[in-house]
């Protein structure tokens, strides 16, 4: 099998496994397209130049796509862009996150892109459609309660857990398993209808100030579940109750906060 073969193979295998997943697939996918159906017509029109009209929604797994392909060029271009770090009164700064993440976190990318971006006309195409794929994906995971990290707790819940009656990590509970498990045969569409339903104002709320502020808010909402989990316990329909309504609330808030984000790079 030749090398480009053998890429598209790995490809292919990762994009099935992700549909299988939540905040990987589904949850991704979901919040492309809450952002989607929240672009000003121009903000749209300038972003279809370099998608080709493709949703947003089929670009929101490319980082998690290219860390399992052969050649790792644009892995190692992305490392350490899936999660960021707040002190323990959960503020962010360019100082905590160099300490912490040696300057390779979400948050950092985000900003970076968004400097470059007040010069867009001056990127290339591929430059800017790397930007998208990247942003797209990583306001996604500095919501997700697995991917935020704190100076005194790094909360990847890479220990095991029983969930539902079956053995896993509690980084797996989040990134997959709460929001699949209430919406198995929901696909992103329907599941972004579901969820964009918050009125003008709450969006308004929720989309002040701008991504070091986004997350620091996340940190926020994230910061009570370190006491829910311990290493071995035994998850149920206990646990579901608190973490379905707390994974929702933060598609909805990275679904809005992406869309106003974008909004403003592509206006």
């Amino acid at each position: 099998m030749n090398r480009k073969v053998t890429i598209l193979a790995a490809l292919f295998a990762v994009l099935f496994s992700l549909d299988a997943l939540a905040w990987g697939g589904l949850g991704h996918r979901t919040i492309a397209e809450i952002a989607e159906r929240n672009l000003t017509p121009k903000a749209k029109a300038n972003i279809e130049k370099y998608t080709l009209g493709a949703p947003l929604a089929s670009f929101s797994v490319w980082m998690d796509t290219v860390r399992n392909l052969e050649d790792k060029g644009y892995a190692e271009a992305t490392n350490g862009w899936h999660a960021s770090i707040v002190d323990t009164d959960c503020n962010t700064s360019q100082e905590i996150r160099n300490k912490g993440r040696n300057g390779r976190d979400a948050v950092t990318a985000t900003l970076m892109f968004t400097e470059m971006f007040k010069e867009r006309e001056k990127l290339s195409d591929s430059t800017v459609m790397f930007a998208i794929k990247c942003l797209v994906h990583m306001v996604g995971d500095i919501h997700c309660p697995a991917h935020v990290r704190y100076t005194d707790n790094n909360n990847d819940g890479k220990f095991a857990v029983s969930y539902m009656g079956k053995e896993t990590t509690l980084h797996k509970v989040w990134d997959t398993s709460v929001i699949a498990r209430d919406h198995k045969k929901w696909g992103y569409k329907r599941y972004a209808e579901h969820l964009d339903s918050w009125s003008k104002r709450d969006i308004k709320r929720v989309t002040k100030g701008w991504v070091e502020d986004w997350f620091e808010d996340a940190a926020r909402d994230v910061r009570p579940t370190l006491a829910w989990v311990n290493k071995g316990d035994k998850l149920d329909e206990e646990f579901q109750t608190k973490a379905l309504p707390l994974a929702e609330q933060q598609l909805r808030k990275a679904g809005y906060q992406l869309a106003h984000l974008l909004n403003t790079l592509f206006k």
